[in-house]
């Protein structure tokens, strides 16, 4: 018969609990710090990021006009404005043959540019890249290219020193550093008492960390144990599972560019297919008529102000009857019905919106005519039937959309609608002749098919 083990070399399991408690309370308090001020670090550089996006972008909508009308006097003001904020290291406005227009230091004015050494050339997209000060510190470089209708005029470059991070940073540090010996301290004189009733909380400790999904931990760690701490760990796996699934959805609602996409997708996971799939959806092309003659009589400012005036109906319009705005396209909307979200009824919704945009559209030339403006007119096609539907792109950039010969049908009507005309194909008006005034306008010749389409004008809606 075994003889017992020596009692003076049996540690009690509140001696055992107590050391364990003293050494979770320092790596977690280590740990924790270290977390924490990484991410501050993170948040921080991604705040400044927005900050400076955003001054970019307003400087980059301020600049644009001013470029148009050669007014130096206006870029110079803008650089010395922001560089009034001690975070912006430098301001710069530049031609489309890449010589600077406004700089701070006007010896540069009319040179051409040299951009710091490892930066990407600026293509037809904003940039933010990064590099070393030289100073132990970094720049964040924001480069937008500056266009007016699809025409290049120059580009602005904004670049954002890390300084007040790093400054903020470091007493964040040493605080840090106070605060964790405090509690390592408080932690290893309390850690003898809260070894005696440490089985209780490690239960609701279990239970709690379900709760608290919301950091980002891509682990799963073994149960070595079937005590508390082997629930602890399990539960603990069931977060990190929780959030893994949750990154994997982020990472997936982050290639769609187009918001009411990712709406639809997070709101409607089991009903909805992204990927390619046939289905029958209704596609209307809205073109505003005569804008080219437009821009060319009006200043830039008030061609922007009009097609703002003009995107804010259509939009407002399509989505009141649950449309997806798909693509602008210059002066024209392209708007589907069915998809990404289907409805029975998706022609008729369809038709209602192309009704109320030319409603509209009459509505807002009155107002502008009344203010002593040019008025607009749009023309609008409507096409229904099969496409195929789903995500186009790479996997960093992707777009929903839908393809078919349906599509180019209701570009083509559009094209050869009048200002202030609906037409329709005659599937279209097959689904909603009970809803709608209509006339039959005959087979005409659409470009791209061999064979005449019969095309209806849609008069409005049947009272």
């Amino acid at each position: 018969m075994p003889e017992p083990s020596n009692p003076k070399f049996r540690l009690s399991l509140k001696l055992k609990l107590s050391l364990l408690i003293t050494l979770l309370i320092v790596l977690s308090v280590l740990l924790v710090g270290d977390f924490l001020l990484d991410e501050a670090t993170t948040s921080l550089r991604r705040e400044m990021t927005k900050r400076g996006l955003t001054i970019a972008n307003n400087l980059a909508a301020s600049g644009k006009n001013a470029l148009v009308t050669h007014d130096e006097l206006t870029l110079n003001l803008l650089v010395r404005d922001a560089l009034k904020d001690e975070d912006v290291a430098y301001v710069i406005f530049t031609d489309d043959d890449g010589k600077v227009v406004a700089h701070a230091d006007l010896n540069f004015v009319g040179k051409q540019l040299e951009r710091p050494k490892g930066l990407q050339p600026l293509a037809n997209a904003l940039m933010v890249q990064g590099y070393d000060d030289g100073k132990g510190g970094e720049i964040f470089d924001f480069a937008v290219p500056l266009e007016f209708s699809k025409v290049r005029l120059g580009a602005l470059y904004l670049g954002f020193s890390d300084r007040g991070i790093r400054r903020t940073i470091q007493r964040a540090r040493m605080q840090t550093l106070w605060i964790s010996g405090a509690m390592i301290l408080g932690g290893v004189a309390g850690a003898i008492g809260l070894a005696i009733v440490l089985t209780k909380p490690i239960f609701k400790l279990a239970q709690g960390t379900k709760s608290i999904a919301a950091g980002k931990f891509d682990i799963s760690l073994p149960v070595s144990s079937r005590d508390e701490i082997g629930d602890l760990t399990e539960s603990f796996n069931d977060m990190a599972k929780s959030l893994h699934e949750k990154e994997k959805i982020k990472r997936a609602f982050s290639s769609y560019v187009a918001r009411q996409v990712v709406d639809e997708i997070y709101k409607n996971l089991d009903e909805l297919v992204v990927t390619g799939e046939r289905r029958e959806v209704t596609v209307i092309f809205c073109d505003m008529r005569g804008f080219t003659t437009l821009a060319e009589r009006l200043p830039p400012e008030e061609v922007v102000t009009a097609l703002n005036e003009f995107y804010n109906e259509m939009i407002d319009a399509t989505v009141k009857e649950d449309g997806y705005i798909n693509k602008f396209l210059g002066d024209a909307v392209m708007a589907i019905f069915g998809a990404p979200k289907h409805y029975d009824d998706h022609c008729l919704r369809a038709v209602k919106t192309a009704v109320s945009m030319q409603t509209r559209v009459a509505e807002l030339s009155v107002k502008r005519v009344m203010a002593g403006k040019e008025p607009i007119a749009i023309g609008i096609g409507v096409s229904v039937g099969e496409v195929v539907a789903g995500t186009v792109g790479a996997e960093g950039q992707m777009e929903y959309t839908v393809i078919g010969d349906r599509v180019n049908l209701a570009a083509r009507l559009e094209a050869n609608a009048k200002a202030g005309q609906i037409l329709a194909s005659k599937a279209t008006y097959d689904q909603v002749a009970d809803q709608v005034k209509a006339r039959c306008l005959g087979p005409i010749s659409v470009k791209g098919k061999e064979e005449e389409v019969t095309v209806f004008e849609i008069l409005g809606l049947a009272v």
